[in-house]
Formats: C-alpha cells, sequence, structure tokens
C-alpha cells in the first residue's frame, strides 16, 4: 500500500466517497428479510356472509386490520363511515372530549325497529330497573320487547393497543354481518361499543411506535417500538389511570361514561386490556379477596360466561386463565364498577403486542393480529352468551335492585350522613360527585337525634345530635350495593383470603392484592361523616340543590381589606389566582376576628396598603376572583382583631411571594405522580408553572419552588450540592414518597428528617420529641405542685419517665423493623394528628385520614416540624395493664435507674412500635383497608 493513501485528507475523501455510496443506496430501501413465525394479520370472520354496502376496514383504513396499530383519527374514521353506511341499525353518540380536544365516541348497533325507538328503550330499562315505579307484573310486559344493553369497552390505557382494532373489526362484524347468527345479536341486544375510552393516551403511544418502527419486523418485547418511553401511553393527558378514576370521576373522559353507563343499566360489561406481553390471556371470574358488595348473582352469571368464553377459545386451540392474580376487592375498575350496578362485569387481559409480534419463550412469534383476534374471540363469545341469556340477566338486573330496597335485607337500616361544615367547597365537591354516581341524596330539614352511629374511627356513638342541613344518603336504595362499595367505612376481607395474603406475604415477601385496601369517599374528603343505625330520619327531605349565593363581595365601600376564609379548600386558589393577576397576598397563620366575622387560620387577606400601586380596580379584580370560584369575599372596615386575637399589622399576616413553579419528570419519576401534581396546578391552583427534565443543565434560580414526584426506585439526578445552595437561597424543595430517599441521607447533611431504619440506634431521641409535642397540645398544663416553691423538689417527674426501660438494642431493633415492613399496607386509610401550628396544616382538621402504602417512614426528631402524624391521639383512661410510673419520695435523681434495675426479668415497656404512648391517651390509627399489626407498630407516630 503507497503511503500517500493514510495522509488524512486521502482517509477524509475516501470515508465522503463511501458515504455518498451508501446513501445513494439507501434511496431503495432493502426488502426485509423473511422472518419465519410472524403470521400476517388473521381472517378475524372467516367465511362470514357481509352487507357489500358497509365499506370494509380494509377500504377505509388502506391496510388490513392487524397489520399495526390504528390511530385515534383512523378509529374516528371507521366510525363515521360505517355509521354512515349503515344508518338504519346504528347511531354514533359522542359522549366527551379528552383534555387535548378529541372525541370520544361509542357506537349504537342493534335491530332497525330497537334504533327507532333507542330513546323510548332508555326509558323503559329505568323503569324496569327500579322496582319503585313497576311492579313485578309491569316488569314483565315489559320484558317482552326489551333488548337487553351489552357494553364492550377497549383500551382505557393507550398503550393496551390491540383492544381498539379489535374493537373494530367486532364493530363491522356487528354492522355488516348477515349471517343469521350476527342479525339475532341485533334483534336481541342493543350493543353499545366504545372502541377507545383513551384517545390521548393512545395518540401519543402510536407516535412512540412510529418514531421507533424500522425497515424490519422487531419481535424482541425490550425494543423501544414495543414499550415507547417516559411517560409512556398508558395514562390520559395528565397521565391518570383511567381505570383507576370511576369512583372519582376526575376527568372527562370518565365523566362522560358514568353518565352513559347510567342512561343504559347495561347487563353485560366488558373491559378489554392488555398485560406482559410473555404472558397469554386472562378473563374474569377474579379469585378472593372479592369485595361482600358485589351482587351475588356476579359469581354464577361469572362461571357460565367463563364457561362459554373457555369454549370459544378451546376451539381455536388458544390457552388462557381465571384468577391468579385477579382480585376484586376495589370497586374502581371499569368491569367492576359496572357489576355494582348490576351488570355481569368481565375483563379481559391480552399479553400485549404494540406491533409486529413477540417471539415467546416457548420460541413462537405471536403477532399483533393475533393478539387482536383474542380479543374478538371474547367479545363475540361474551355477547352470545348474553344474547342466549338476555332475559335472565334483565330479570337478575332488577334483582339486584330490589335486594338493594329490602326492607328486610343488608342496606335496610344504614343511612350515611356527612355533617355540615364551613370547606363549602369541599362538600360541593363530594355531592357533585355523588350526583353523578346516580346517588338519591336528601338533607335534614332540621336537627335530630341520631339513636346509635359509628364514626370514621370506628367508634360507636349514641345519641348523637346532628345539625339541620346534614347530608343524608340512605343505603337502601336501587344502587344500594354501589352506594355500600363507595361509603362503607370499613369492608373486611373474608377470614380464608386474610389467611391467603398473609401466608403470601410470610412465604415470598410479597401481597395478593393488586391495588388499594381503602377508598371511601368522605374519608378522602374529608368530611366528617357517621354511618347512622337506622332508615332515614322523620327529618329527611330530597336534596335540593341550594339558591345561588348572594354578589360575593360584601362589607364596606371602602374596606381596609378583604378577606377569603381559609376554612374554604378554595381560598387557595384564590390565593394563586390573586398572585397571578398582580395582587399583593397575605395569609392568616391564626384565627381572627374582623368586625365581629370569624376567619380561620390560613385566611386569605388582600390589604388596600400593600395594594396601593396596584394598577387596576382592586375590587374588582377581588370581586371577580371570588366569582369565579364560588366564594364570598369578605371586605373588612377594621383591622382590630377582637380580645387577644391578632390585629392586621401584626406579625400573624404573613406576606406570600408569587410562586414560580417547577415540576420535575422524566427520569426515574413516577408519571402517575407526575400527572397528579400537573393537574392539581393546573386544575385545582389555577397557576403557571414549568415542567422540566431530571437531569438536564437548568438554571434553578427562576424557580423558588420546586416539586420531584415519587420516584420508581431511583434518584433524582440534580446535584446536591446545587439543591442545598439553592434551598439556602430561599427556594422550597416539596419532594414526594421515594424522592425524599436522597435528602433523608445521613451523608446528604441536606434535612434532619431521617428514615426510620437509620435512626434505630437513638429511637429515644425521636420519642421524647413525641411526648414533648403531646404535652404542648394540652390546652390547659398543669405546672407541677412546688412551681412556686422556694426549695427546689425532690419529686421531679420527667416525661421519658413513663416507660420504664429502655428500648432493645439495636440489632433486635433492626430485625423486628424487617419483620414489621414485611407487613406494610398496599394502601389503608389512617387516622393521623395534625399540628395546627404549622402552615402547612392550613385547611385541615383531625383525625385527618391519610392513605398509607409500603413507603419510607419518616423520622422527625428535634427541630423537624411534623406538621401530621400517623395516629390520632385523645385523653382517653389509661388501660389496667398500662399504669403510669411514679417517682418514689425517696429516689434519688441522678440515680441511673437502667443501672439499679440491671440484671432483673423486666417486662418490656409500654409502647406502641418506637414511641411511648402518653399516659391517659389511646392512639387510634387504622380507619379504613387492610393494616397488619405489626405493621401499626412500625407506622405510628
Amino acid at each position: 500500500m503507497h503511503s500517500t493513501l493514510c495522509t488524512w485528507p486521502n482517509l477524509l475523501a475516501c470515508l465522503s466517497a463511501l458515504t455518498a455510496l451508501w446513501s445513494g443506496l439507501a434511496q431503495a430501501a432493502l426488502p426485509p428479510t423473511e422472518l419465519k413465525d410472524l403470521a400476517p394479520p388473521p381472517e378475524f370472520f372467516p367465511g362470514a356472509t357481509r352487507d357489500s354496502a358497509i365499506p370494509t376496514p380494509e377500504t377505509v383504513l388502506g391496510f388490513r386490520l392487524g397489520q399495526r396499530a390504528v390511530t385515534p383519527a383512523e378509529i374516528e374514521r371507521c366510525l363515521k363511515a360505517w355509521t354512515a353506511a349503515a344508518p338504519d341499525r346504528t347511531r354514533l353518540v359522542e359522549y366527551a372530549c379528552s383534555h387535548e380536544g378529541r372525541p370520544l365516541y361509542y357506537v349504537v348497533v342493534t335491530a332497525p325497529r330497537h334504533l327507532a325507538r333507542l330513546d323510548q328503550i332508555q326509558a323503559d330499562l329505568a323503569r324496569f330497573a327500579d322496582p319503585r315505579q313497576t311492579s313485578d307484573a309491569e316488569a314483565e310486559k315489559l320484558l317482552e320487547d326489551l333488548p337487553a344493553p351489552a357494553w364492550l369497552a377497549y383500551t382505557i390505557h393507550g398503550d393496551e393497543t390491540e383492544g381498539s382494532d379489535a374493537a373494530l373489526a367486532v364493530l363491522y362484524h356487528l354492522i355488516a354481518g348477515a349471517d343469521p347468527d350476527v342479525a339475532g345479536l341485533r334483534e336481541d341486544l342493543v350493543i353499545i361499543l366504545d372502541p377507545l375510552m383513551n384517545p390521548d393516551g393512545r395518540e401519543r403511544f402510536v407516535k412512540m411506535i412510529a418514531e421507533h418502527r424500522g425497515a424490519l419486523p422487531n419481535v424482541d418485547d425490550q425494543s423501544l417500538v414495543h414499550d415507547g418511553y417516559w411517560p409512556y401511553g398508558r395514562g390520559n393527558h395528565y397521565l391518570f389511570d383511567l381505570n383507576r378514576d370511576w369512583l372519582w370521576a376526575v376527568h372527562p373522559e370518565s365523566r362522560g361514561r358514568l353518565r352513559e353507563v347510567a342512561r343504559w343499566n347495561p347487563v353485560l360489561f366488558v373491559d378489554a386490556h392488555g398485560m406482559g406481553s410473555q404472558d397469554t390471556h386472562l378473563f374474569s371470574p377474579p379469585r378472593e379477596p372479592i369485595n361482600p358488595h358485589i351482587p351475588a348473582m356476579r359469581a354464577r352469571w361469572g362461571e357460565l360466561f367463563a364457561r362459554d368464553q373457555a369454549a370459544a377459545f378451546d376451539r381455536h386451540g388458544l390457552v388462557y386463565y381465571t384468577g391468579e392474580w385477579h382480585e376484586e376487592w376495589y370497586p374502581g375498575y371499569s368491569d367492576a364498577y359496572a357489576s355494582y350496578r348490576g351488570a355481569v362485569g368481565i375483563l379481559y387481559e391480552q399479553a400485549r403486542i404494540a406491533e409486529d409480534g413477540v417471539r415467546r419463550p416457548e420460541g413462537r412469534i405471536l403477532s399483533y393480529g393475533e393478539s387482536v383476534q383474542h380479543h374478538v374471540i371474547g367479545s363475540l363469545a361474551n355477547l352470545a352468551t348474553t344474547r342466549a341469556h338476555a332475559r335472565a340477566l334483565l330479570r337478575d338486573l332488577r334483582a339486584n335492585r330490589q335486594r338493594a330496597l329490602d326492607p328486610a335485607g343488608p342496606y335496610a337500616h344504614r343511612t350515611f350522613a356527612v355533617l355540615p361544615t364551613a370547606n363549602a367547597s369541599r362538600l360541593r365537591a363530594l355531592i357533585e360527585l355523588l350526583q353523578l354516581h346516580g346517588f338519591e341524596l336528601y338533607r335534614a330539614a332540621r336537627p335530630f337525634t341520631a339513636a346509635a352511629a359509628t364514626n370514621h374511627l370506628g367508634q360507636l356513638v349514641t345519641a348523637t345530635n346532628l345539625p339541620a342541613g346534614t347530608l343524608l344518603i340512605p343505603n337502601r336504595q336501587p344502587l344500594g350495593h354501589l352506594v355500600a362499595a363507595a361509603l362503607e367505612f370499613d369492608p373486611r376481607f373474608s377470614e380464608q383470603a386474610l389467611r391467603e395474603e398473609r401466608r403470601e406475604l410470610l412465604r415470598w415477601g410479597r401481597s395478593r392484592l393488586y391495588d388499594t385496601t381503602a377508598w371511601n369517599l368522605t374519608m378522602f374528603c374529608g368530611l366528617e361523616a357517621l354511618a347512622l343505625a337506622g332508615d332515614l330520619p322523620a327529618e329527611a327531605e330530597p336534596y335540593r340543590e341550594p339558591e345561588p349565593a348572594a354578589a360575593p363581595a360584601v362589607g364596606p365601600t371602602q374596606p381596609v381589606a378583604y378577606v377569603f376564609d381559609g376554612a374554604d379548600d378554595l381560598s387557595v386558589t384564590a390565593a394563586a389566582r390573586l398572585l397571578e393577576r398582580g395582587v399583593q397576598v397575605r395569609v392568616a397563620e391564626k384565627d381572627f376576628i374582623f368586625d365581629e366575622t370569624r376567619f380561620a387560620r390560613g385566611s386569605v387577606v388582600v390589604t388596600r396598603l400593600d395594594n396601593r400601586t396596584f394598577t387596576g380596580d382592586l375590587a374588582v379584580v377581588v370581586d371577580r376572583t371570588a366569582r369565579e370560584l364560588g366564594l364570598r369575599a369578605v371586605a373588612v372596615a377594621s383591622g382590630l382583631g377582637a380580645g387577644d386575637l391578632p390585629d392586621l399589622g401584626g406579625r400573624h399576616f404573613q406576606r406570600l411571594e408569587p410562586p414560580r413553579i417547577a415540576l420535575v419528570g422524566r427520569g426515574q419519576f413516577d408519571f402517575t405522580d407526575y400527572g397528579a401534581l400537573w393537574h392539581t396546578l393546573d386544575h385545582r391552583l389555577g397557576i403557571r408553572h414549568s415542567h422540566l427534565e431530571d437531569g438536564a443543565p437548568l438554571d434553578l434560580a427562576r424557580y423558588n419552588v420546586l416539586v420531584l414526584p415519587n420516584a420508581w426506585g431511583g434518584t433524582n439526578r440534580f446535584a446536591l450540592e446545587a439543591l442545598k445552595d439553592w434551598v439556602r437561597q430561599g427556594g422550597t424543595l416539596i419532594a414526594i414518597g421515594s424522592s425524599t430517599t436522597r435528602f433523608t441521607a445521613e451523608a446528604a447533611a441536606f434535612s434532619k428528617v431521617r428514615s426510620l431504619p437509620d435512626v434505630l440506634s437513638r429511637l429515644a431521641d425521636y420519642e421524647l420529641v413525641v411526648l414533648r409535642e403531646w404535652l404542648a397540645r394540652d390546652p390547659n398544663p398543669q405546672p407541677p405542685a412546688p412551681v412556686w416553691a422556694h426549695l427546689p423538689t425532690n419529686q421531679l417527674a420527667y416525661p421519658w419517665q413513663v416507660v420504664d426501660g429502655a428500648h432493645p438494642d439495636e440489632k433486635e431493633l433492626k430485625r423486628r423493623d424487617a419483620w414489621q415492613a414485611l407487613f406494610m399496607p398496599q394502601g389503608a386509610l389512617l387516622a393521623c394528628r395534625v399540628d395546627t401550628n404549622s402552615w402547612l396544616t392550613f385547611g385541615c382538621t383531625e383525625p385527618m385520614p391519610v392513605l398509607a402504602d409500603r413507603r419510607s417512614v419518616l423520622m422527625a426528631a428535634e427541630g423537624v416540624e411534623a406538621p401530621i402524624r400517623y395516629g390520632y391521639l385523645t385523653a382517653a383512661s389509661p388501660p389496667a395493664t398500662n399504669p403510669s410510673p411514679e417517682p418514689s419520695p425517696a429516689a434519688n435523681p441522678g440515680e441511673d435507674k437502667s443501672k439499679k434495675d440491671a440484671g432483673k426479668d423486666k417486662p418490656e415497656p409500654p409502647r406502641i412500635g418506637w414511641a411511648a404512648q402518653p399516659p391517659g391517651t389511646a392512639l387510634y390509627l387504622r380507619q379504613s383497608g387492610l393494616l397488619w399489626p405489626e405493621a401499626a407498630h412500625r407506622i405510628a407516630n
């Protein structure tokens, strides 16, 4: 080789030539090599006779169904084409609009004679399903010509794409099919088919697939083309899991569905999902634990539908399973929610294939088209079963409502009562939610006395006086099963399910539970409620919406300030909106009284003095903000507080800085937690904020609030020293869940907050903090008797002397903590006590329900604020087995009692977990859900 060829100019020239050569070749892409075992999309209904007037999916889409995931726009195109081509047997209904502006549709498919009177069928179904409106004879008469409504729903998780493709195949078959079996389905049923429950999530995911789609098929399920990337496609625009939103109805997709399900009263509700790509196919029925309020008929029908579905799969030589991980405790899933309304709810979970196919452990390739086909097979099998038993299913729908109304039934003598509150927006939100679910509501027109009731702590209270305006929800109503599931304070597992759960934890260190064990609506809303042992009181009247409030702004025309009462959650939103509009805002640290009106701590105060340079009409802006939120802005003439309560010019009215908020995402952050925070900032506070990427080079000086959502196991990648400097300069860091781990490590030197396992050798210090807090809560602390004595006493008592002995050694404590951690809850509502001296607890009352899970237990030492602690401490008579030790008059104050008692066999001191229980107290912890005693001792305090 000549040396001249190795010079840099020649080398670069050669590389340029090669690049040009290859780029030229790339103009004509090589055909993909054959991939053995990757089957083409199947023929979903071979041999079926079709109405040629209905365009085929391939005609509308330009490709075969099952070849790739269809987009939301392509789904909409199919729906419109087919309903336009078959107006005699279909109706297209837009029932909601997503956050990103995409319409959500369902298609009604039925016989022409039914379609012509669809509104009447809905009305007849409502009458038939309410035994108070029709006698049994009238119901049977209606049944003679009442088609059974069957609801098929697909892809509530946007990245479980095969569901929507299956929906199109099923829909085309139902509309275009000319065979007797399809015509029979249209004649005996009204089929409501919702092909895409989460258009925003699907749109996001199919774009990810397109971004990573190569020239060659890919069957490696670890490839990005199959999985996507953060935030994936599971959630909606705000990354919520819509399959958990049925009870809460936060999002427009859910609210629209709830309204339509209530209108149709379906007897079948199918919810088609995808799961791990190396799995097979699951369908209902579930295993234990099963919520006790699921109608009893669900088990019988579930077995029947499963047998028919299994037979259909067997005919195709497919494998499947039921039960295993699928339990049905939480009532907020699609199929479960419909079951409480009287439908047969059925879950599908198909091995998820996003593109092409996936090579399975046995070596074969499961194609995308095959995964679509499995949903198609299940859907048609369930429709066939529904048709075969249509009248029996309708009769059971009615019978479930009759059982809920039975004067001798399980719901006959229970009424839920929600007490009036100054937090009007919170109560209003609960009422709107209950009405959306279709619950019948009442209110107490006059005060009344409840003979017996149970509160959120599980305490039985008698002869309780309840005020006028108390919200009343009788459990005895047509939707009694759903009312009980949503509002019962403390549902319990069966003994068998409890034993199985404990065995699983002990043997494998994992839970059999798929989701949370607690969800009570009144607890989540933080509203005081009682379960009354009786029917509606005589003082009850049907609930009516209150008259619109008068003009929000009241008081003098030239006030010194305007006040939004901090008792209402929306006062925080008012502060945020006012700050956005350039108004100077203060917040009250304590309760106060101006102009004979009492305001709660946390009240928002706008003074004329602070806003003397405001370029606008302050009164107009305040009034506009109040009207937007349905609040009252009180104009006060004087800032002089009543008695010893704060005055406006004192230190208890702190000026707020306009927030410059940054929410950090991507990386290891949990996208659902991120989305919930994002939604709160957008919809609850309506405040501008920025979204940052974890690990990106950033100028943190632009922000004064940085929010780190819960993480999946990794920690955020922000430089710790940079965050320290930012906090020292006034930044507020909010770390949630496992994102706290990095900052609680002692080596980080960031905070005095620690994780429980890191302080087991110093528990006495943390125990003293708990005791000191309890003593400080006493509104009338008793000073020691000799406080005015001229001679010091030799009988001084110390708070830590309530326990007679030290903690076990560190080795034993670590062993106990590891054991207790094994039993941490999947999700239980726990009663918490509130530090009312902290600004972080504005608007909080106690006991405050908090959902606890398996996350870290954080410990607050001396000098650390603990605004909320697990466990509601109340005064109580001390147990006989836990006397408060009294120091002996002869004891030497300087004597080390531990040395004096060394070697003696003493009982362990009376502690709940790591902390002594203050004398004369009771500690309430579990409110709802499963909390093992071991976990209670780890979490308490």
